[in-house]
């Protein structure tokens, strides 16, 4: 369960979701790239990712820009919509994320953070086609990287 603190700083569930779509939407209207970016952090099946997440909506306040959307969805994956930002500025995103998500995790134990972005039109023409690919990228890519 996601705690008050994780909560007041990143959006969630169907809100979020929401919100997400109505962005998507909007960006495709007036013909605006548009990235999103899902980050799941490694951990056992049932092990608790609290502190986690709370390190990491620390560390995506201080990377996002005021348009861009973060939130978190199941709990678990941190979901980033990335308001006129093509490949080459989702992949410098990404980049700088897992780089601070996997630095300031370190403080409580050794994490890595696997994170995948998609682009409108690219990968998708709706919020829910991208947050499903974005979410489903992220956890599929150390197996796609040939890490497991």
């Amino acid at each position: 369960m996601t705690t008050p603190d994780v909560k007041n700083r990143l959006q969630t569930g169907r809100e979020f979701q929401l919100r997400l779509s109505g962005e998507v939407a909007r960006a495709a209207e007036e013909g605006l790239p548009y990235a999103v970016l899902a980050c799941t952090p490694q951990h056992l099946p049932g092990e608790n990712v609290e502190d986690l997440l709370q390190l990491a909506a620390d560390c995506v306040h201080a990377l996002v820009r005021d348009d861009d959307l973060p939130g978190i969805i199941d709990n678990e994956v941190l979901v980033i919509g990335l308001h006129d930002t093509d490949v080459m500025g989702a992949r410098i995103f990404r980049q700088r994320l897992q780089s601070d998500l996997s630095a300031k995790a370190l403080t409580l134990r050794m994490t890595a953070w696997d994170a995948a972005f998609v682009t409108l039109h690219e990968d998708g023409n709706t919020g829910e086609e991208l947050l499903a690919a974005a979410i489903d990228a992220a956890k599929n890519r150390r197996r796609r990287l040939g890490l497991q």
